[in-house]
């Protein structure tokens, strides 16, 4: 499905009503689950992919409402509106379960914009190991209009059959749910996206490769140089790895009357966890972060990002931490 760039992923705390699509249900409590986003660009559309990790759990909790939502995304042409998929567990009169419905979700960021927003788009069920697709919905046309006060709206839902998610978690207990976005342009517009998409394409690609070979560096000890040491835990590094990216070492690495020069050991003291700090050392070489990470852990890399001075890090964690409150703002406006 193209080259993927991963994203951090967060859990919802509202739903649909079961009687319509424009209003939350305050009464209905979403069940949180371990999820995921990524990213798949291919020429002129781009892909969001969300993955369910224990749908097959949660499917057979017997639990009689099932309502999952997705990491929130944002969509190239339009920065300031947050979008959400949503998978919903249709019961009939009798008890059984109907169908599973899928919603695309918009929500802007301030109230007083009025926006009105039209999203062609595509669901899809794949494999989560391969590009085999279990279901396709018809090309979709989504037009939200957000008015003054109107913080977000609900697309039309689309039914899902129980055999197509009976066929997609066949061999694998997660479900991958995939939104194509495709854009309508026509002419040199159209041509423009496919570069841009091309390019991106390429970025992303070389970015892993690059990353993958400096992590490859991590994990072989025999080419390390120093430690950094936290509550008796030791992580192998390499000195250039961590003067590149932290001014604060760097420095003190350059100082040969330093504690770190003269012990190739960098002895981290501050009130963290430990997961923060592993976080840290896969960052200066991976330059991503987990997408499961939480609000505890990305404060505590901030507090080591601004304590070392490692800029990038720091800008990356300030980013996550308005967008979850960009997304929190987004929820508590929707009930």
């Amino acid at each position: 499905m193209g080259s993927q760039l991963s994203v951090f992923g967060t859990h919802s705390n509202e739903s649909p009503s079961n009687d319509s699509i424009t209003k939350t249900n305050p009464q209905t409590n979403t069940s949180k689950n371990n999820s995921t986003m990524s990213i798949a660009v291919d020429d002129t559309n781009i892909s969001y992919q969300w993955t369910i990790n224990d749908f097959f759990e949660i499917l057979h909790s017997r639990r009689r409402k099932i309502d999952l939502k997705s990491p929130s995304f944002r969509v190239l042409d339009y920065p300031n509106i947050l979008f959400n998929m949503r998978l919903v567990l249709r019961m009939d009169s009798s008890g059984n379960i109907s169908h599973w419905g899928l919603f695309l979700k918009a929500s802007k960021s301030f109230f007083y914009d009025e926006v009105t927003i039209n999203i062609s788009h595509k669901f899809k069920l794949t494999s989560p190991r391969s590009d085999l697709v279990s279901w396709n919905s018809n090309l979709l046309e989504s037009v939200f209009h957000l008015e003054k006060w109107k913080r977000n709206q609900w697309s039309v839902e689309n039914c899902i059959p129980i055999h197509a998610i009976k066929e997609t978690l066949r061999s694998f207990g997660m479900l991958n749910v995939v939104c194509e976005i495709m854009h309508k342009e026509n002419g040199d517009g159209f041509i423009y996206r496919s570069i841009i998409n091309q390019k991106l394409k390429s970025f992303i690609s070389n970015y892993e490769r690059y990353n993958a070979q400096l992590y490859e560096m991590y994990t072989s000890t025999s080419t390390s140089d120093c430690t950094i040491v936290h509550r008796g835990k030791v992580f192998w590094v390499h000195k250039f790895i961590v003067m590149a990216q932290s001014l604060v070492l760097k420095e003190r690495f350059m100082d040969e009357n330093s504690e770190e020069s003269k012990g190739n050991c960098v002895i981290i003291n501050e009130a963290v966890g430990i997961s923060a700090v592993k976080m840290l050392v896969d960052y200066l070489y991976k330059a991503r972060l987990p997408s499961d990470i939480n609000r505890r852990e990305i404060d505590e890399l901030l507090h080591l990002a601004d304590t070392y001075k490692i800029n990038n890090l720091k800008l990356l964690c300030q980013e996550m931490l308005n967008f979850q409150l960009t997304s929190e703002i987004t929820q508590r406006g929707a009930k």
